[in-house]
């Protein structure tokens, strides 16, 4: 079966196409109405002439006179006076003066003075002057003739006049009027070439040097693209007007108007502001977003220049929930893995224990140290999946756990110690960093002692609503000066360049509007609590 391919149009041609047409009809157009009146006005100026002329030797008294007198000699004054008159007078042909007799007395052509004339008689009797002009045909052909009786003095019909153009003269002058408009059409017709070339390369030039079609093909493209993504992306130009919005940002703004663009973005979603980002075209990212409907998004903010000048801003919007959801199967994986790594460790050491007890025939002791050890093992993770519903917290607490073992520390989880999913709404991941910080700067304070014993406890407990967790080492504890400046970002008491796990967990405490007790003896151990609730309140 064979495809239809589509003929790519080139901008260039269907400019100059367009141009060209347009050119043409206007101008063939404007041609035939200035050439039907300007034919007009010649033909209304060709009979004014020859009217005035036929009038001016009628009313001649020189005309008048010779009239009267019945001698017919062709010497006579009127003869000079009306050949002058001719020579000074263009596009009339020919001149005839006839008397009462239909004799001709003069005329242009001087083999037919003095012959009888045999054309058509003026009938002045039906005209409302004695001055009229008529279409005819004479000796010399086709022509347009103006007729003015010659009357005396007292009134007495002495006889006609008539002067002419030939029809072939008239042609020739409307012949040239076409001509003429003929030679300005085709010189418009080349302007516009000239013009049409210039202008599409210009707007093609404008175009980045793309065909329309190829425009076309990129927004089929861009739309496709945007649309299906997953992510929103909401556009806006520099006045705050949508100009763009997908459909994942509609549906995560529960907006379901069809019609928004060109709106205002305070009026659709007063929510979101990008004014910062307009006016400072700084980028703002992780802006948490809560909608009408209660959605939780979280909203990054970029400027859009062109030219160094600011021209609209894009806000990409994502669903909280999934990307909370994200980070804690990614956390997850993480405490696994470190969880997994640490185990090994811990069972190559228990392996080298085994083959000792093995390799000296105890094998009874080698036997009840396997059941020991799996038994201590199984009863953590037991508890561990059991009582604690986020698969992230469960993965960081076993990981903890393996790398406490790891170090000789023992890792104590109190009793009556569960997290349920549904007592609290706070993100997994925060809860993630607050619990790994603590454990961590435990075990850190722990490794500082080398006296036993070495132990860190870990409680954590929620009530709907609501969440205590509290972190208790045996380590080195802190110095009375050194409690204060505990929290502030960078400052460490091991004199490292860490310092910042204590001050992300006073962060995110802020954050909630939760709490935090810490007590320490120096020597003796540290102890923090955290009590967290869903809506910030104390508990």
């Amino acid at each position: 079966m064979k495809k239809n391919k589509k003929e790519i149009v080139k901008i260039q041609n269907e400019t100059l196409k367009m141009l060209i047409i347009i050119a043409a009809i206007t101008t063939v157009i404007t041609a035939i109405l200035s050439i039907f009146v300007n034919i007009h006005s010649d033909e209304k100026r060709l009979d004014q002439n020859i009217q005035n002329i036929s009038q001016a030797i009628a009313q001649s008294d020189i005309v008048k006179l010779e009239l009267s007198d019945n001698d017919d000699n062709t010497e006579k004054i009127s003869h000079k006076y009306i050949n002058s008159l001719k020579n000074t007078l263009s596009n009339v042909d020919f001149i005839s003066v006839v008397d009462k007799n239909n004799i001709r007395r003069y005329h242009t052509n001087e083999e037919l003075l003095g012959t009888v004339y045999d054309g058509t008689l003026p009938d002045f009797s039906h005209q409302d002057t004695s001055l009229y002009v008529a279409s005819d045909v004479g000796p010399s052909g086709s022509q347009r003739r103006a007729y003015s009786a010659i009357y005396d003095n007292n009134g007495d019909y002495l006889g006609f006049v008539i002067s002419g153009t030939l029809n072939y003269n008239i042609n020739r002058i409307i012949l040239n009027t076409v001509l003429i408009h003929l030679i300005c059409v085709i010189a418009v017709i080349i302007c516009a070439l000239i013009i049409s070339d210039r202008f599409s390369k210009r707007i093609k030039k404008l175009l980045l040097g793309y065909e329309p079609d190829t425009f076309s093909a990129m927004f089929s493209i861009r739309d496709n693209i945007l649309e299906s993504l997953e992510e929103g992306i909401l556009a806006v130009n520099a006045h705050e007007e949508i100009i763009y919005i997908n459909k994942a940002a509609k549906s995560m703004l529960n907006i379901s108007q069809d019609d928004i663009e060109g709106k205002r973005l305070e009026n659709i979603a007063p929510y979101i502001s990008l004014k910062n980002t307009l006016i400072c075209s700084e980028r703002h990212f992780g802006i948490s977003i809560n909608t009408e409907n209660g959605a939780n998004i979280i909203s990054d903010h970029i400027p859009v220049t062109e030219n160094s000048e600011i021209v609209g801003a894009l806000c990409l919007l994502r669903d909280r929930t999934e990307y909370t959801q994200m980070m804690e199967e990614l956390s997850g994986v993480k405490y696994m893995v470190e969880s997994m790594r640490a185990n090994n460790h811990d069972f190559i050491n228990k392996l080298h224990i085994i083959l000792g007890l093995i390799q000296m025939n105890k094998t009874d002791e080698a036997s009840e140290y396997i059941t020991h050890i799996t038994s201590i093992q199984q009863n953590v993770l037991n508890n561990i999946m059991k009582n604690f519903e986020d698969s992230s917290i469960a993965a960081l607490l076993i990981g903890k756990y393996a790398r406490a073992a790891e170090l000789n520390i023992k890792f104590i989880i109190e009793n009556g110690s569960h997290l349920l999913r549904n007592d609290i709404s706070l993100p997994s991941s925060d809860l993630v960093t607050i619990i790994g910080n603590l454990i961590d700067n435990a075990m850190d304070s722990i490794n500082e002692k080398n006296t036993q014993p070495k132990e860190l406890t870990i409680g954590v407990f929620t009530q709907p609503h609501a969440l205590i967790i509290n972190v208790l080492d045996t380590g080195i504890g802190i110095k009375d000066d050194d409690i204060e400046n505990i929290f502030i970002n960078g400052f460490s008491t091991k004199g490292t360049e860490r310092g910042t796990g204590l001050y992300i967990v006073k962060s995110l405490v802020d954050q909630y509007g939760g709490e935090i007790t810490l007590e320490s003896e120096y020597g003796v151990g540290t102890s923090f609590t955290i009590a967290l609730t869903d809506d910030g309140r104390k508990l």
